[in-house]
């Protein structure tokens, strides 16, 4: 996002997402042509001497996670929300640190991401309950956004 400022009374004359626009529209509103002894004369007429200012829209830290996800920049949304946590006990473990739930949640990511969305299947294939099935694909979707998009089938 681009302004166009007055120098002295800072008053802003135009916003707008390009500096190619503010600057055409700078042109259109302020250069006046004019005929004088057969020649053209272009006048500048500003109000007041502008500068150009670059704008930084600031956004919550919740607005830029949801722009990446948006994106598609799931690895930086993980690097964020994870931080420096351990990255198997954070995503699969939900915090615990055990190797039997950390494999189990491996085990049903690795189906789920091949398509298998039936949660009967995946039950039968990693031999857990469909229930327990059900909540470890809920504690990935927290952590791996992309999974959100597909849901399961009971």
């Amino acid at each position: 996002m681009f302004k166009l400022i007055g120098n002295v009374s800072k008053k802003v004359y135009y916003e707008s997402e390009n500096a190619s626009d503010l600057n055409k529209w700078r042109l259109n509103k302020f250069l006046k042509d004019s005929q004088a002894d057969g020649h053209m004369v272009s006048k500048y007429d500003a109000p007041e001497a502008m500068v150009i200012v670059k704008a930084k829209t600031i956004k919550s830290k919740k607005e830029y996670l949801n722009d990446l996800l948006d994106e598609g920049k799931f690895e930086e949304y993980r690097r964020i929300t994870m931080g420096n946590s351990d990255r198997d006990i954070e995503v699969y473990g939900s915090g615990k640190d055990t190797p039997e739930l950390i494999n189990r949640r491996k085990k049903v990511e690795k189906l789920f991401r091949q398509g298998v969305t039936n949660t009967a299947e995946i039950a039968g294939e990693v031999q857990a309950a469909r229930s327990t099935v059900n909540h470890d694909l809920r504690e990935l979707r927290k952590t791996y956004p992309e999974l959100r998009q597909r849901r399961a089938r009971s």
